[in-house]
């Protein structure tokens, strides 16, 4: 079956988002830990207030079981800490060890200089347009009714 162009356009939309998980996955790979655990570690990292394991499902939708395992394990290496909520006792607050923020520093400092660099390469112009067009086309998404 021959796909029309809104089809091909939608393919290749879809193998660039895979792409983008690729790239990442690999460069946390390449320093010794998961794609998801350091989306955790930026997380924790550039979150000012408390963070819990809903709020880390809800902002990379995940599921809970799937939070709480890498959740678990990165405790096990002593690089977070679960600390009872002073609001609700029900929650723990997660929390970065002395080991942990090292380890986030480290590694979130090397990435966003990566990222820089990037940005630098392909211009601020470019990304700003990216960025605008990817916002227009979710608007739409949510917009236009199926």
């Amino acid at each position: 079956m021959k796909m029309n162009e809104h089809q091909t356009l939608m393919m290749e939309y879809y193998e660039l988002w895979g792409k983008m998980d690729d790239v990442y996955d690999h460069w946390a790979k390449a320093r010794g830990i998961s794609y998801t655990e350091l989306l955790f570690l930026y997380t924790l990292w550039e979150t000012d207030r408390p963070i819990t394991q809903r709020d880390l499902c809800q902002r990379w939708h995940l599921p809970k079981q799937t939070v709480n395992s890498i959740l678990h394990a990165l405790a096990k290496r002593e690089i977070v800490v679960f600390k009872e909520s002073s609001q609700d006792h029900r929650r723990k607050e997660i929390l970065l060890t002395t080991q942990g923020t090292r380890l986030a520093q480290t590694v979130i400092r090397e990435l966003q200089t990566h990222e820089l660099e990037v940005i630098q390469t392909i211009g601020i112009s470019s990304m700003r347009a990216m960025l605008k067009e990817t916002k227009r086309f979710l608007d739409a998404f949510e917009e236009v009714k199926p």
